[in-house]
């Protein structure tokens, strides 16, 4: 898109939405939304270093074509989930449901999320974004870096999801499954490899049933951001482990939490 057409598009949007047009900006999204009471700010820049920007901020960064123009919805939710370590919760059905499954962290990033991309078709993962977070995946950018959580049942993917690392923080992004179980297998072994891992807590982004079920609870959009800034240039920890067969898979189920 050209700068004017960038431009003239922004000015057409920003009496319904904050318009953010360049990085400098970005410190000033939770003003903006509440003073409109909203979680939605755009931009049109989905470049890798502008989406870094969005997560180093504490923001999730969310695709939209509005026609055939490319937006990026940069979200600060009234209310956050995150989960504390020490709540983590796993279901005694998941070890039943791990039988024969293996677990890998970047093992085929691009396959993961095209799958999630295809799961949830239409979805917000549109191509630009999706090549912002290959970038990211590749090459981290102010010390944000995308990963892919894999589980496997032979050779073929039946579950996983996308997420980012910000210092010593891990957020969730989007995940899909394809067997029965094999989800709620992916998180609780994630779960699991953050904390034994030693991030500081776990962002899953809108509060939802399974993520309430798993141990989060929900916080303010202040309280949030202030959390988040604690944290997010701390150095980021090394996965304590990045593959797992079915019995060490079945094993870390059964182990006790570590926080």
């Amino acid at each position: 898109m050209s700068p004017n057409r960038q431009r003239s598009l922004l000015d057409w949007l920003e009496p319904y939405y904050p318009v953010i047009r360049d990085r400098t900006q970005l410190p000033a999204v939770p003003r903006l939304l509440a003073q409109r009471q909203q979680e939605f700010c755009l931009a049109t820049d989905l470049t890798a270093a502008f989406v870094a920007d969005v997560c180093y901020h504490g923001y999730l960064p969310m695709g939209e074509s509005l026609s055939r123009w490319p937006l990026l919805l940069i979200k600060s939710h009234h209310q956050r989930c995150v989960l504390d370590f020490a709540h983590l919760h796993r279901s005694r059905k998941l070890k039943r449901h791990a039988r024969g499954l293996t677990f890998a962290i970047n093992q085929n990033f691009a396959t993961c999320l095209r799958a999630i991309a295809d799961y949830h078709s239409p979805t917000w993962l549109i191509d630009p974004l999706c090549a912002a977070f290959m970038s990211l995946h590749q090459q981290p950018l102010r010390g944000v870096a995308l990963h892919s959580i894999e589980i496997y049942d032979g050779q073929r993917l039946v579950a996983g999801e996308v997420g980012y690392t910000t210092g010593a923080i891990y957020t969730s992004l989007a995940g899909f499954h394809r067997q029965n179980g094999a989800g709620s297998v992916q998180l609780g072994l994630l779960g699991q490899v953050l904390a034994q891992s030693g991030f500081a807590f776990w962002d899953l982004g809108m509060e939802l049933p399974y993520k309430l079920h798993l141990g989060a609870s929900c916080v303010d959009r202040t309280t949030f951001l202030a959390r988040w800034a604690s944290h997010r240039d701390d150095r980021t920890p090394d996965w304590a482990m990045q593959t797992l067969d079915n019995a060490a898979a079945i094993a870390l189920l059964k182990a006790p939490s570590t926080h």
